[in-house]
Formats: C-alpha cells, structure tokens, sequence
C-alpha cells in the first residue's frame, strides 16, 4: 500500500453511511472520516472507489457482499464505526 494523502473534511461535513443493497446482495459502506478511512483500508484492503480532489483522498466506498459475515463483523466490532 502506498502512502495516501487524505484530507481532512471540516466537521460538519463527516459523515459515514452504511447501506444494504438486497437487490445487489451487498453492503456499501461509505466514509470520508480519515481515521475510518484507514483503519478499514486496514481490516478490508483497498476500497472498490476513492473519491479524489486533486492528490488528496476526500473519501472512500467498501462494497462488501453479503455472504462475506466475517468482514462484516470486523467492521462492527473493530472499526468502531460508530465512533460513540
């Protein structure tokens, strides 16, 4: 994995979405919070897209298909998605 350069989002604007595409059998987890970002580049690998301004990783999509339990299970328990 090479060095990525993120970029912060101002406050207001972080946000992290989870959905569920039944019809694609797949979960699609979305996120532009750095520390998130590199944690699940971590347990998950590359995401299947980066969002990009310029060089700087603004945020990144995980589709994650349904049947693959484990990676979902990482992703609640140690991902700390929530961030409470």
């Amino acid at each position: 994995m090479s060095n990525k350069i993120y970029k912060e989002p101002i406050k207001e604007e972080m946000e992290t979405t989870i959905n569920v595409l039944y019809s694609e059998n797949k979960l699609s987890l979305y996120t532009n919070k750095v520390n998130l970002q590199k944690k699940l580049n971590k347990l998950l690998g590359e995401p299947t897209k980066e969002y990009k301004i310029k060089r700087s990783i603004v945020g990144s999509t995980w589709d994650i298909p349904l049947k693959e339990k484990d990676k979902i299970t990482k992703i609640i328990l140690k991902a700390n998605i929530y961030e409470l």
